[in-house]
């Protein structure tokens, strides 16, 4: 690829971006930078950062344009100006259904009849027996994009039995993980006045489908048996919900361990940590606990954080630990008992050899899914697709209606 009448090729992601607070702003920042150092130096990066446009966000390189995907003017704005821009020769678009406006997202399908460029799109959820205006949404969206990306392999699945997408229009590329702390683990938690603790680990934005009461709970009996064990939840409370109810979620969870008398046995860590710390906390840990209520979740970049770790993983049963969790690499738990997880915590706990087998096998699991080889995955779909002639549906009416 070269550069055409002198400008240089552009590649432009449509997402939420740091500093923005959310998992997939904080995925794409990853891959971006990932792939900035995998393209040849003729071809950049940037950014359409999805928000208002009047918020007080105050965006960074490589963040080009916002776009306020909940209007619907807005949307037929920035395709407009990226039709305009002649450097932009590829479009890549995160899906999640919460991040577009109208009936489901299908303001989107507006921004796509209107873009005249080729584009990916990663769908981070998929849904099963989709009800009719939502499977039409899909098939209309993977229909108008050159390439469908998806992260596991139930997607795909569902994606071709569910929504009759062609195997061959989609991809599997895992989600990235980052290196491991090379720090001694007794260095870490001496940093962190956990020494000589038993330490069980959350991180993740807050929010009640996190079920971080049911970990809480757990604590009343594994504290019993282990005097020293401690329950360290990292994260801060979701911003669309402090927008909401301001902190009424992590007030209930502190009087939940006041009241249990577990103030030395849960800590609430009010963060939002970098990656160096993050991967830190995650090296002295223990066991992982994964809480989650959304049974249908396709994709948690913190699951997988926590499996790239090597550390012994108890989880709820969900989609993506039926497919990534065996009994090699992590438990699945078969009820939303608070029992059920003190046992299993208890025993991991107990059981020293068992606990390293399982954090050993999940970080061999995981050796694909660094973000310099998804990176390189992406750069190699870009680069297959870049040069291709992209035909646009213009008719925005029909794009958009999903009977």
């Amino acid at each position: 690829m070269t550069e055409t009448m002198g400008q240089p090729s552009k590649v432009l992601f449509i997402s939420t971006y740091p500093p923005v607070k959310c998992g997939i702003a904080s995925f794409t920042q990853d891959l971006v930078q990932g792939i900035e150092r995998e393209l040849a130096k003729d071809i950049g990066i940037s950014v359409c950062a999805l928000g208002s446009k009047d918020s007080a966000v105050a965006y960074k390189h490589p963040v080009s344009m916002v776009m306020d995907s909940h209007q619907l003017e807005s949307c037929i704005e920035t395709a407009q100006a990226i039709n305009s821009d002649a450097s932009i020769k590829m479009v890549c678009i995160e899906h999640e259904f919460g991040l577009y406006g109208g009936e489901m997202g299908a303001f989107l399908l507006g921004f796509l009849a209107l873009m005249e460029k080729p584009f990916i799109i990663r769908f981070h959820t998929v849904l099963g027996n989709p009800d009719p205006k939502r499977r039409v949404l899909v098939q209309k969206i993977s229909d108008l994009a050159d390439k469908v990306v998806v992260m596991t392999q139930h997607s795909f699945t569902v994606l071709q039995s569910d929504y009759k997408i062609a195997a061959d229009k989609i991809l599997i590329i895992p989600h990235g993980t980052h290196s491991n702390s090379d720090k001694p683990v007794k260095e870490l938690k001496l940093k962190r006045q956990l020494e000589n603790r038993q330490v069980l680990c959350t991180f993740g934005l807050l929010s009640p489908n996190k079920g971080i009461e049911k970990g809480i709970l757990a604590m009343k009996r594994i504290s019993e048996r282990f005097p020293d064990s401690i329950y360290v939840v990292v994260g801060q409370t979701h911003p669309n919900l402090i927008a909401q109810e301001g902190e009424q979620y992590r007030n209930y969870l502190q009087q939940l361990i006041v009241d249990h008398q577990l103030e030395r046995h849960v800590r609430l860590i009010n963060d939002y940590v970098p990656t160096d710390k993050l991967m830190e906390y995650l090296a002295l840990t223990d066991v992982y606990l994964f809480t989650s209520r959304d049974p249908h979740q396709a994709v948690s970049g913190t699951f997988l954080y926590a499996m790239s770790a090597g550390c012994a993983i108890i989880s709820n049963s969900f989609v993506l630990a039926s497919e990534m969790l065996t009994d090699d690499t992590g438990i699945i738990l078969k009820t939303d008992e608070v029992d059920e997880l003190a046992d299993n915590g208890i025993a991991l706990l107990e059981n020293n050899a068992m606990r390293k087998r399982m954090g050993r096998a999940a970080f061999l699991k995981m050796r694909e899914t660094s973000w310099q080889k998804v990176a390189q995955k992406h750069a190699a779909l870009l680069s297959d697709l870049m040069p291709q002639k992209y035909v646009p549906v213009t008719s925005l009416h029909s794009a958009i209606q999903l009977k």
